[in-house]
């Protein structure tokens, strides 16, 4: 009866406590059983390496007390000693499964920085998740009951993307991009209504995030201009459009498919180099290096603009291949 009355108080005490009274009792014991039997144990570290392999039910035998004292000290650890021990490891493991089940729930505090928070899941942004992983860490708030993959770069949140408790567990402060996908099981004006709503919430918790989200209705581009989104990509007027350019000149959308696959050349970016001016000279360099220079960020017309000046702090658009980007610092 003592016995479980005592396990009993064990089972109701802190972790920090458990943790002190298992500290105190293993160096205690090999304290007191060094004192005890010098000559058995030989040193202070062996005498606490028997009690942790008694403590621990091992018992391995390479040392034991040849005193009835000893004996009695053993008796008193096997009784005590595991229990409290015991009891340690066993908080520590059910911490342990506590930590994972809120983990995959989505309601642990997110600890990364420069990272990317994706809104949504959807069958397209699983796999925007899965290129994004290749490179950073991706961080998706959502309501899911639970997270619907698990990888050593990957975290997730569980929340109202709009509130702003979501948004600081999801440590959008320290977060180097927000990518806002529409949802495509709602009518196109409320789709777009809940995407501004989550962006607005984004830049008002981090106004130096750069913020990129799908837009369903291009008359509602003002709206989201107006919260300074970074990008706005249209969803389904862009298929649309799409589709006429291919009936109207066949092939072309066969380039575009390429730039956005990992198949042949790709756009990447890369900063204006000290040494450049005007856009000409980037050119004449960067045709040197086997590199097209696409767009400034914002328009297409730099081959009629070659001679303006470049703004300061300019990236530059440029079509080139995986290796050659690497080469020429481009990212």
């Amino acid at each position: 009866m003592i016995w479980f009355r005592f396990l009993r108080k064990m089972s109701f005490l802190k972790m920090r406590t458990l943790g002190y009274a298992s500290f105190f009792f293993v160096f205690g014991v090999a304290l007191l059983m060094y004192l005890v039997e010098p000559e058995t144990f030989g040193s202070y570290f062996r005498a606490v390496y028997w009690t942790m392999t008694t403590v621990v039910t091992v018992g391995y035998g390479d040392f034991f007390p040849n005193t009835d004292f000893g004996r009695m000290m053993t008796i008193f650890v096997f009784i005590f000693g595991i229990g409290i021990v015991g009891s340690l490891i066993s908080k520590l493991v059910d911490g342990v499964q506590v930590i994972r089940d809120q983990k995959e729930r989505g309601l642990l505090q997110v600890k990364e920085s420069g990272h990317t928070i994706v809104f949504g899941y959807s069958r397209r942004s699983k796999h925007v998740i899965e290129e994004l992983l290749e490179t950073t860490e991706v961080i998706l708030v959502d309501d899911l009951e639970r997270e619907p993959f698990s990888h050593e770069r990957f975290h997730y949140v569980n929340g109202d993307p709009a509130l702003a408790s979501t948004l600081q567990r999801a440590n959008v402060k320290q977060a180097a991009r927000a990518i806002v996908l529409a949802d495509h099981s709602m009518p196109p004006a409320l789709a777009d209504g809940r995407t501004l709503l989550i962006a607005s919430s984004i830049e008002r918790a981090n106004p130096d995030i750069y913020t990129i989200v799908e837009m369903m209705l291009e008359e509602h581009l003002d709206s989201f201009e107006q919260i300074k989104v970074d990008e706005v990509i249209l969803g389904d007027e862009t298929i649309s459009r799409m589709a006429i350019l291919a009936s109207h000149h066949p092939g072309v959308t066969k380039v575009v498919t390429n730039l956005l696959t990992k198949h042949g050349d790709g756009m990447f970016s890369i900063s204006v180099r000290p040494e450049w001016t005007t856009y000409r000279e980037a050119f004449h360099a960067m045709l040197e290096e086997g590199v097209t220079i696409l767009s400034d960020g914002k328009r297409l017309d730099l081959n009629r603009r070659l001679d303006e000046t470049i703004p300061s702090g300019s990236l530059l658009i440029v079509l080139c291949g995986e290796e050659t980007a690497k080469r020429i610092g481009a990212f």
